[in-house]
């Protein structure tokens, strides 16, 4: 547990020092990054996961060598990985929890053989890897498997500790799975794919990556991750 805690929160420092309507929940809440503010379409932000020794996300070759890229982990905690966009459904501006987004790294991938959009989707639903190449919007049948929601992690008294989830309901009609997003390791690489619900999710935080604001809001950061620990640490 220790160790755990220890390698998170090097990585977190590592990162400061550099259905009403459809596809909504009516009762959303926003989405907060680690420092309290609402996480915006507007912005980046680094995923730090929470408590697996690990690092930040990124691509990788699919399997086989194969495109398209899968969205993995980085192994080592002092790996921040790329940036991410989350793009709501109905482009409103503040992300809400429980409600359909589009995850994007902000560059374009380009890994020979592979040249497609950064936007995550599921593979399929009998092969769940996360990959990249979906379609950005289009809110529909035809993307279904591009749409993922932001949802508190329910095992963690600190509110701002999120799982993501792929549960779609851009098309009511359509038949969909709802799944967490966790980590599927094989060769050494840590593929992140849909679990059951008898598996580890990824647990997460957002952290805005343009941190423009005073050093106090850095300070108040560490001081809720320290107060995020701690509750871990009673309910362990």
């Amino acid at each position: 547990m220790k160790t755990s805690l220890i390698t998170t929160l090097s990585f977190l420092i590592l990162t400061l020092a550099t259905q009403p309507l459809l596809g909504i929940s009516s009762n959303s809440e926003p989405v907060f990054d680690i420092i309290g503010n609402k996480v915006k379409s507007t912005l980046e932000y680094k995923l730090i996961p929470v408590l697996d020794g690990a690092g930040g996300f990124s691509t990788h070759l699919g399997t086989n060598g194969q495109c398209p890229l899968d969205v993995i982990q980085l192994s080592s905690p002092s790996e921040r990985g790329d940036n991410l966009r989350l793009l709501p459904y109905d482009n409103y501006k503040i992300v809400k929890v429980s409600t359909d987004v589009n995850l994007r790294f902000p560059v374009k991938v380009s890994v020979k053989p592979c040249n497609e959009e950064p936007l995550w989707k599921v593979d399929s639903y009998d092969d769940p890897l996360i990959v990249t190449g979906g379609i950005e919007g289009h809110p529909g049948a035809e993307t279904l498997l591009n749409w993922f929601k932001i949802e508190k992690a329910g095992n963690f008294s600190y509110g701002g500790v999120y799982n993501i989830v792929h549960c779609p309901s851009v098309c009511l009609s359509c038949p969909r799975r709802c799944n967490k997003i966790g980590v599927s390791s094989k060769d050494g690489v840590r593929r992140l794919a849909l679990v059951g619900d008898d598996e580890p999710a990824l647990n997460v935080l957002f952290f805005p990556s343009e941190e423009r604001s005073r050093l106090l809001q850095a300070a108040n950061a560490i001081s809720r991750f320290f107060e995020a620990a701690e509750a871990i640490s009673m309910a362990a």
